[in-house]
């Protein structure tokens, strides 16, 4: 998830399996190159316990100035680090208590790095870490709820407003929704997971379109695709877990690259969780979660 540099008005979107800080839109479509593609940079962290290192690390955030959070579920910690990997501070530990986790899932931050926010599936329960002041959120909050495969959608003061979508295969409907991500123009992205597909939203909660089906190619997915993350430049990025991957695709779903293969090397993942990225794609952040430890990439026009 990325922070951005602009003084614009953000809304908190919780997930039951995914949350994000949600931007109002200020920009534009995006033309790419038909060389794009994504580099490796470096690892962030190995297995242990020690400052700086994972067990099983789950979900991240960035924050606008770069600070790198991740979700340490193993260690029921989140440590935060900074753009250049140096580790800076860490807090949790396990239990049910104010700043305690259990089955600790996803983590993401406001773009102005002052609060940020964790979603834990065995407390069933979303917490707030403030750093300085009170986000400023406005607008509709969008719910993924895996089970009853729909989105929900509240108002910021937590009134309930409706539902997004039904059990099915069709346009508008889902078989496990899982992740969720909304672009510069307000267009909503979830991940269908058991439906291999991403289904595209706009802002008025009406099916635009999907790309996607079953299989290693190209384009397509596993039956797990967890993660997901969109740049200030309308790129969008997917983890295929299955297929221990990561896609990107311009925001109407054409393929533009992949990166990743299977194993434990400098350069592979295994079963990656979820992915952040920074403004424009400098930074791209992916909880390689098996292997225990952040990698890091960039994108190559």
């Amino acid at each position: 998830m990325s922070g951005v540099k602009k003084s614009v008005t953000y809304l908190l979107i919780v997930a039951l399996f995914g949350i994000i800080i949600y931007q109002n839109p200020f920009c534009c479509t995006a033309v790419y190159s038909q060389e794009t593609e994504l580099k490796y940079l470096k690892q962030l962290g190995m297995n242990g316990i020690e400052k700086g290192r994972f067990a099983f690390p789950h979900s991240l955030a960035v924050d606008n100035l770069g600070n790198i959070y991740v979700g340490d579920t193993g260690n029921k910690r989140i440590q935060k680090f900074s753009p250049n990997g140096t580790f800076l501070t860490s807090w949790g530990s396990e239990g049910t208590g104010d700043g305690e986790f259990l089955g600790l899932h996803d983590v993401t931050v406001d773009p102005e790095g002052k609060f940020v926010y964790t979603v834990e599936l065995k407390n069933h329960r979303v917490q707030r870490a403030p750093h300085q002041i009170a986000v400023n959120s406005l607008g509709k909050v969008y719910l993924t709820d895996s089970n009853a495969n729909q989105i929900l959608k509240f108002y910021d003061n937590g009134t309930f407003i409706g539902t997004l979508g039904s059990k099915g295969v069709g346009p508008g409907q889902f078989n496990t929704p899982h992740g969720i991500a909304i672009d510069a123009n307000d267009n909503i992205y979830v991940t269908d997971m058991k439906n291999y597909r991403v289904q595209v939203f706009d802002s008025k909660d009406t099916f635009v379109r999907q790309w996607g089906s079953l299989g290693t190619g190209a384009g397509q997915f596993s039956e797990t695709v967890p993660g997901i993350a969109i740049d200030s430049n309308n790129r969008v990025y997917l983890v295929d877990k299955i297929n221990s991957r990561v896609q990107m695709f311009d925001n109407t779903g054409n393929y533009l690259s992949s990166w990743g293969s299977d194993g434990k090397g400098a350069q592979q993942l295994h079963k990656p969780e979820d992915i952040a990225v920074n403004d424009e794609g400098v930074g791209i952040y992916i909880t390689d979660t098996r292997n225990s430890r952040v990698q890091i990439l960039q994108v190559i026009e």
